[in-house]
């Protein structure tokens, strides 16, 4: 059966319902035409294991439903009026047909071409008299049938009708069509469709005008249009890297695919281009992933709440930073960058899916400003921007707020223990002769401090959701020294910047399965963490390890771009050149997503770690792996914050 649904995928780009059935009638597969005309979602369809006679009510029983059992060939379509629950009504022709031991259900919608027959029979009754008229003038042709010249127009009309009834076809599918040949130019063949598609009639254009391209695009066009002729790979290989979709004025979302014409002797002899309005099913999938962000969400806040609560309250420092920014002006933008980038990360990994894209919004803002300062409108939109983020973040907290509690209680961290356990504390032996200061050393030791591994655990769930949405693989992190204790309040700030050092090395470390099978690696990358303690004569220090055996830092690449910085990198060692990774805007990507390329993520991971009074630093190997390093006070007693503050001071 797996098999099957596997193979079903092929039924995902179809515009016509199509469901795969078990033997018990329940629905294992559908495409999104089926779910919507089920008044549903994919999801729920497939979740709640539903089966396919509670989704519609039929006029009278599916014939080849009732013998599932003995269905081997396709059965004959059945035309048949449905309604769902929830009141949609229609008109369907459907067809079963056994589907490598599963049952495949296809639909044809009916509903819209009744009523063209109606309208159309309307038509035809009204014009009675043109149509005797015609059929006169039918009769009076065929007496005529042996004159070859009467012969040769008949023949032309004949032809000149089916393309008349062709294009009228083509026209009412809604989709736009139309064929370009070797050469670029578009032939005079297409659909009314365009003008809405890709907004214009494209014969006799150039296909780089008529799918609007940029200048900067066409020379790699031409190239792949080039490569497409010649046929120097599959078809099926080089149609994909055309364009995918149009731009469009009215922010539309048309999809392009391209399809070989074929001539007799098997060369293609033209392109056909589909140009298809994906708006509707792209919100759909768009409002799936928010509903399926916000049940995350609503999980992290529960299975991971002491990860939450720590964000949210160095999140506080943030937003009063943002807030001042957004009415104050931008003071300074390496630290709006790092703050926003920090932010970012810690919504992502709880899934706070529109704090998350206002955040990536602003730094888009940012960076563009950055580059003209003095352009007062790039100023007001981005702290216009900015304003949105701190929206954004205080709504979660007041929709949440019954779950987290309230910004006062969230200032401070609380402990819930066990009357048990501290009556079991209450009656150690080895208490009873201990000094009041060993006393309350084991009471911070047992009931204030944590483990350190309880506020990565948000990160242990983000490595493989982020590999899965990246198309990678990641085993589960591996955590070695997770039980250390620590008093976790001064650390909170440089924790919520691990993000960075996470994300990184799934989206820049660990490479697709299949480059990790040709390197001779398992499919799935690996990230460790790893916690250590180093006892000094006068204090001591956490160690903080993140490594994966991924890509590995490209050394010259990264050389690149520290000389376009006007670094003189001829001066420097490997570990100072590697250093120069924590500067802010220095990246080895050459395009920027809402998981990395600005820069500023490792530079923020220092700065918290130089707040603490510790330093960063990293390693790496081409093609083995990277490993960050950040160093700073280990504090397991509450007091020793004081005592440090007073010591910095």
């Amino acid at each position: 059966m797996i098999e099957a649904i596997v193979e079903a995928k092929i039924f995902d780009t179809l515009l016509e319902p199509t469901f795969l059935l078990d033997a018990q009638g329940v629905v294992i597969y559908c495409n999104e035409p089926a779910a919507l005309i089920a008044d549903q979602t994919v999801r729920r369809i497939l979740r709640q294991k539903m089966k396919f006679l509670d989704l519609f009510i039929f006029s009278e029983p599916v014939t080849a439903l009732s013998s599932l059992a003995t269905l081997t060939e396709p059965s004959a379509y059945q035309e048949l009026n449905f309604s769902t629950p929830s009141g949609t009504t229609g008109k369907i022709q459907i067809t079963l047909q056994n589907f490598s031991g599963v049952y495949l259900v296809f639909f044809r919608d009916v509903t819209l071409e009744e009523k063209l027959q109606r309208k159309y029979r309307a038509e035809l009754e009204q014009k009675e008299d043109v149509i005797k008229d015609l059929q006169k003038a039918q009769a009076e042709l065929q007496n005529y049938s042996k004159n070859l010249e009467k012969m040769v127009a008949d023949r032309t009309t004949e032809l000149s009708r089916l393309n008349t009834l062709m294009k009228a076809l083509l026209d009412s599918l809604g989709q736009g069509f139309f064929i370009f040949d070797q050469t670029g130019v578009c032939l005079d063949i297409s659909t009314k469709a365009c003008l809405r598609t890709i907004e214009s009639n494209p014969q006799g254009k150039m296909i780089w005008q008529a799918l609007n391209l940029p200048a900067v695009e066409v020379d790699g066009f031409k190239k792949w249009m080039m490569t497409l002729f010649s046929e120097m790979l599959p078809f099926e290989d080089l149609g994909p890297l055309g364009p995918g979709f149009f731009h469009h004025s009215e922010k539309l979302k048309i999809q392009l695919q391209y399809f070989p014409l074929r001539s007799s002797a098997g060369t293609i002899d033209g392109v056909v281009v589909v140009a298809t309005d994906i708006t509707d099913l792209v919100k759909a999938q768009r409002e799936a992933e928010v509903e399926k962000a916000h049940v995350k969400m609503i999980l992290s806040l529960v299975q991971a709440r002491r990860s939450v609560l720590s964000f949210v309250r160095e999140s506080e420092l943030m937003v009063a930073f943002l807030r001042r920014e957004s009415f104050e002006g931008v003071s300074s933008a390496d630290e709006l960058f790092r703050v926003l980038h920090t932010l970012k990360g810690g919504a992502g990994t709880f899934s706070i899916l529109n704090v998350m894209e206002s955040c990536h919004h602003s730094e888009g803002l940012l960076a563009q400003w950055k580059k003209t300062p003095e352009d007062n409108q790039a100023r007001n939109q981005l702290q216009q921007s900015l304003k949105e983020v701190v929206d954004r973040y205080d709504g979660f907290l007041k929709e949440f707020e019954e779950l987290l509690g309230n910004k006062n209680k969230l200032q401070e961290r609380h402990v819930e223990i066990s009357t048990q356990r501290v009556l079991q504390f209450a009656n150690e032996e080895v208490l009873k002769a201990s000094s009041p200061q060993k006393i309350r050393e084991k009471m911070i030791h047992e009931f204030l401090n944590e483990p350190i591994r309880n506020y990565f655990e948000s990160y242990m769930q983000l490595v493989p959701s982020l590999a899965e949405k990246l198309g990678k693989k990641a085993a589960p992190v591996k955590v070695v020294g997770g039980d250390l204790r620590i008093t976790p309040e001064p650390y909170e700030k440089i924790f919520s910047c691990f993000v960075h050092a996470f994300r990184n090395a799934v989206d820049h470390g660990i490479e697709s399965p299949q480059e990790r099978v040709g390197k001779g690696k398992p499919e799935q990358g690996q990230i460790e963490i790893q916690f250590t303690v180093k006892k000094l004569s006068y204090s001591s220090l956490l160690l903080i390890q993140v490594s994966d055996d991924g890509n590995g830092i490209p050394f010259e690449k990264l050389k690149n771009r520290l000389k376009a910085k006007g670094i003189k990198v001829e001066d420097l060692s490997r570990q100072e050149l590697l250093q120069h990774v924590f500067d802010s805007e220095v990246t080895t990507r050459d395009e920027i997503s809402e998981l990395s390329g600005r820069g500023v993520g490792l530079n923020a991971l220092l700065d918290a770690a130089i707040d603490l009074g510790g330093i960063a630093w990293i390693d790496t190997q081409e093609g083995k792996g990277t490993q960050i390093f950040v160093e700073v006070p280990y504090f397991t007693d509450p007091s020793q914050l004081k005592a440090n503050a007073v010591s910095a001071a």
